[in-house]
């Protein structure tokens, strides 16, 4: 099964989209929605594989979401305008386009070619996912963390706290934004506040786990995801 995200601005065509979804596929809908704020939420706390987006905000250019987002994500754009086609090849997690009116046959082919899709399949973009290290700015400085280093990141409103083992640095960004750059197999996001090193977990219980000197809270709704992707059975 397949976590997917639906995002729009027209409830009808979401809800269409869904529809079908549901009818020829086993996928499960992560989010339907037309809030950015709301689609964000549903990324950080689902394992979300593919994003069907239509191109109906006003405002927005959604090739600005796309760059923003995990590039593990796969990307589905939903447009009216073919020529938009062209800018997606530019875009290496866009795995495919539409052209609205949806045609369910031509949907259909969009599923199955999500279902062919080799996951462990990295594209040139992911290629820099999955390195070894990531780059963080400390006193206009870029500095290298090594993931293997990396103990667990705290959130603090607009700022994270990055402790790792040997020191800790506080960086201007949001723990949402930052635990989307780290590798899935490596960080679990446990809390709204905290992400973790699975690597570096000494014990876990049902409402807390131990990282080195650390004891970190597992928030209530993040509990079921946890223990599931840590293997732990009640």
């Amino acid at each position: 099964m397949k976590n997917v995200l639906i995002i729009g601005n027209n409830e009808i065509n979401r809800d269409y989209l869904a529809q079908i979804i549901l009818e020829y596929s086993d996928f499960h809908i992560t989010g339907n929605t037309n809030s950015l704020k709301n689609a964000q939420a549903s990324i950080e706390n689902h394992i979300v594989e593919f994003i069907f987006i239509f191109d109906d905000f006003i405002e927005i250019d959604i090739f600005d979401l796309v760059n923003f987002w995990h590039t593990e994500i796969r990307i589905i754009v939903i447009s009216k305008t073919p020529e938009l086609a062209v800018n997606c090849y530019e875009h290496h997690n866009i795995v495919d386009f539409l052209i609205q009116p949806l045609n369910v046959t031509r949907l259909i082919k969009c599923i199955a070619k999500i279902y062919s899709l080799n996951q462990s399949k990295v594209t040139s973009k992911t290629e820099d996912y999955k390195k070894n290290h990531t780059f963080i700015k400390v006193n206009k400085k870029f500095m290298r963390i090594n993931y293997k280093d990396l103990l667990f990141v705290e959130g603090l409103k607009d700022y994270i706290l990055i402790r790792t083992l040997y020191d800790k640095h506080v960086v201007h960004t949001n723990i949402g934004n930052f635990t989307n750059q780290l590798p899935r197999d490596k960080f679990i996001r446990i809390h709204k506040s905290y992400t973790i090193a699975i690597d570096h977990i000494k014990t876990v219980t049902s409402n807390e786990i131990e990282m080195g000197h650390h004891v970190i809270p597992i928030g209530r709704s993040y509990k079921g995801k946890t223990l599931s992707l840590l293997n732990i059975r009640k």
